[in-house]
């Protein structure tokens, strides 16, 4: 059985000769040093729980949409990315299903050790800064602040109250100028807000929210321009007519991470072969993807045809974007479609039974059995039915044993004898950078929760 715990310094280091032929495109565009400073924007992306899936999205996404950017700095919570043009942020908010919320960054001051934000911020703000960088324009009524702060070290400590310290010093600015000010205040022990105080709390359309990235040597100041969309999310899962535990239930934003990782665009098409209730396809069909869902299960075929429906009708999809079919993933899919037929293939098949403690080996080594069963001769379709250069994005079952230690598919040599190469997800360089970022040693990414036994393996392949 094959165990992970976090990957060899000598598996990220590698053999660059050797690895050259299976990268791919870089993703991250080099900005010039000489470039203007002026024509630069600065922006936190506030990751989610998996943070190296979501920074991996985050890059895959940017390169897609061909935007010219670098990732400046990285911390477990946070990406730093300089690009040279403006994002547009409420469209790509929506993309990204692994962001939290989206900052421009308008400042950074310089920074000691023993420099609190509220000491910084005093010989820095007035007025007419707090009215002019962060405040939301033309709101009536009063205005609603709240005030995160981010830590960029793990290694800074700083009081809980220190939030409630910088509201105090943005409320003396702006009653000075008789502005009626409410603010919203993070729960200790946290020092930020989750986007659902924001969206709540109408802090974007009614004022701010005031964000600070606390590192060791510098403060960066910036506003929130987008949160993530909590309560359509929840429409997208809880409200569709049909859900079934036992197929399986993949979160929309984890299928939208996956979609987003096959660098898809616009028009193109994508194949999921063991669609299920069609999750992967309704997020595809968010994105303007031409989608095709198949299954050998009936009942799963019928229940993404009324997930489908339903989500068509509730988010205008247009008529003849999406088919679903019964078909066999191992064995009939070049009966039915042209070879080059898929830019893409996205998909999730069995992860095997549910469990509520960790299984006996002898249960966990059937079950891949019978999953390599399966992916031996449907990947020998994909690779008919796929386009050259087309990609797989597969979510495997990996079973957790306990805090980052998973018990693997033994082996997945299969993928480069039937003409695929995996992945990296996440640029060489920036792995090499930032040690705390979790990719194994089989270029994967894990998806878990801590209420699971079985967690996802997520698996990116080209076809040759």
């Amino acid at each position: 059985m094959l165990y992970y715990t976090s990957q060899s310094e000598s598996a990220r280091a590698g053999d660059a000769s050797e690895e050259e032929a299976s990268q791919p495109t870089p993703l991250v565009a080099n900005i010039p040093e000489g470039a203007n400073s002026d024509s630069r924007t600065l922006y936190a992306f506030i990751l989610g729980r998996v943070y190296t899936l979501s920074l991996a999205e985050v890059i895959q996404v940017l390169g897609t949409l061909a935007v010219d950017f670098r990732v400046k700095t990285v911390a477990p919570e946070i990406a730093l990315i300089e690009t040279t043009e403006k994002l547009k942020i409420g469209a790509l908010q929506d993309r990204l299903g692994g962001t939290i919320k989206i900052v421009e960054i308008i400042d950074t001051l310089n920074r000691r050790q023993k420099d609190w934000p509220s000491d910084l911020l005093k010989d820095y703000l007035d007025f007419n800064i707090l009215r002019d960088k962060y405040l939301a324009q033309g709101s009536t009524g009063k205005t609603q602040i709240g005030v995160s702060i981010y830590i960029m070290d793990p290694e800074i400590r700083i009081p809980f109250s220190e939030p409630k310290r910088v509201a105090t010093l943005l409320k003396k600015y702006l009653q000075s100028h008789e502005i009626s000010v409410r603010f919203v205040m993070p729960e200790p022990p946290s020092t930020n807000l989750p986007s659902v105080v924001v969206t709540n709390n109408n802090l974007l359309e009614k004022g701010a929210e005031f964000v600070i990235l606390l590192g060791k040597q510098n403060l960066s100041i910036g506003k929130t321009l987008s949160v993530q969309d909590f309560e359509d999310y929840g429409r997208r899962d809880y409200q569709r007519p049909f859900r079934d535990l036992k197929m399986g239930m993949l979160p929309p934003k984890v299928a939208q991470i996956m979609i987003n990782m096959a660098n898809l665009k616009k028009g193109e098409h994508m194949l999921d072969p063991f669609c299920g209730g069609g999750t992967i396809l309704q997020e595809a069909l968010l994105m303007d993807i031409n989608a095709v869902g198949s299954d050998i299960d009936v009942n799963a075929i019928r229940g993404a045809e009324s997930n489908l429906a339903w989500f068509r009708n509730r988010y205008n999809i247009p008529f003849g974007r999406y088919q679903i079919l019964k078909l066999d993933a191992a064995s009939e899919l070049t009966r039915e479609f042209k070879p080059d037929n898929f830019d893409a293939i996205v998909t999730e098949g069995w992860l095997g039974p549910l469990y509520g403690s960790f299984p006996k080996e002898s249960e966990i080594k059937k079950n891949f059995k019978d999953i390599l069963e399966v992916y031996l001769k449907a990947f020998g379709q994909f690779s008919q039915v796929l386009k050259k250069n087309g990609t797989v994005v597969i979510s495997l079952p990996a079973y957790r044993q306990e805090k980052d230690r998973y018990v693997f598919m033994p082996t997945l040599d299969f993928i480069e004898k039937l003409g695929y190469i995996r992945q990296d997800p996440i640029p060489l360089e920036t792995l090499e950078k930032y040690k705390f970022l979790k990719v194994t040693d089989r270029k994967t990414i894990i998806y878990d929760r801590k209420d699971q036994v079985v967690a996802r393996e997520i698996v990116i392949i080209k076809l040759q």
